[in-house]
């Protein structure tokens, strides 16, 4: 992988706000990190009117800090803005180094869901504004790019481009940081991902179905049926999940907690799409 050195500058724009973004992504582990040490939900067995079988209730003690959100946002900030100036430094490298204020302002990093809409970016007056070769870095991490192969190859897929994009995480970065710019704050909240308990052997406990919310208050299961000597203690494990992820759909979906979450997506711009994209930048 030959990449020219001007792409790797680590002072240029896209490196600083990409660096920028890895901070806040620190930032936000360490503040959740503060957060669940603090305890701040609870899951409490209490009686039912059925024989052998508790109800365990969800607790929200303390809110989700606005600050864990605000950070959210200063990471999808940052790397939408990485995006938005490699876009223009493609730009003027393909107008040899000078753009006018009209391109300028054109110039802008295309996250498409389908090979249609990709194309369709590039007319009017941003027809002339980027190349073949600069199409073709961009087409290459594009949501579809993948699936656009995998179709060419003589396979179908068994969903369309729309809906496989939402698990792609430049189509998932662009909506939420487009929920963040021009709407309010991500919503971000508790979600289980894991619920077990321990037996002396074979387990004659069965989990049921609680209310089917997921909120302060809340039935979150039903236990049935004991173990001799075990108690009621449940163990479990939650995810602080992004609401608004495409890819979430209230639960069917993703539940990455959200650092997680966010680190892999720093990860997916710094070592995939820069260098797909400066790779084919490279090229003569």
């Amino acid at each position: 992988m030959n990449i020219d050195p001007h792409w790797s500058d680590p002072t240029s724009s896209w490196w600083a706000k990409a660096h920028r973004a890895g901070m806040h992504v620190e930032s936000l582990r360490r503040q959740v990190d503060a957060f669940r040490s603090a305890n701040p939900y609870s899951l409490t067995p209490e009686p039912t009117d059925e024989t052998d079988r508790l109800a365990y209730r969800l607790r929200f003690d303390q809110h989700v800090p606005v600050a864990v959100s605000t950070t959210v946002g200063d990471i999808l900030s940052n790397l939408r803005a990485a995006l938005e100036s490699v876009a223009f430094e493609v730009a003027k490298r393909g107008h040899g180094g000078t753009l006018t204020r009209e391109q300028e302002e054109a110039s802008t990093f295309p996250i498409k869901a389908t090979p249609d809409k990709f194309d369709a970016f590039f007319t009017g007056r941003r027809a002339a504004l980027y190349d073949d070769r600069a199409r073709r870095a961009f087409r290459q991490v594009q949501p579809f790019a993948h699936d656009e192969i995998v179709i060419q190859s003589g396979v179908p897929l068994d969903s369309s481009y729309e809906d496989r994009a939402r698990w792609r995480p430049l189509y998932r970065l662009d909506r939420l940081w487009n929920i963040d710019k021009h709407r309010r704050l991500a919503i971000v909240a508790w979600w289980p991902d894991l619920i077990y308990w321990s037996s002396d052997g074979p387990s004659n406990r069965k989990m049921l179905p609680g209310d089917g919310t997921v909120a302060d208050g809340s039935i979150l299961f039903y236990i049935h049926g004991h173990d001799e000597g075990m108690g009621d203690k449940v163990s479990h494990e939650f995810n602080l999940v992004v609401r608004d992820d495409p890819s979430f759909n209230d639960g069917s979906g993703a539940t990455t907690d959200v650092v997680k979450l966010m680190t892999s997506w720093h990860r997916h711009i710094v070592n995939t799409v820069f260098p797909h994209v400066f790779t084919i930048m490279s090229q003569p």
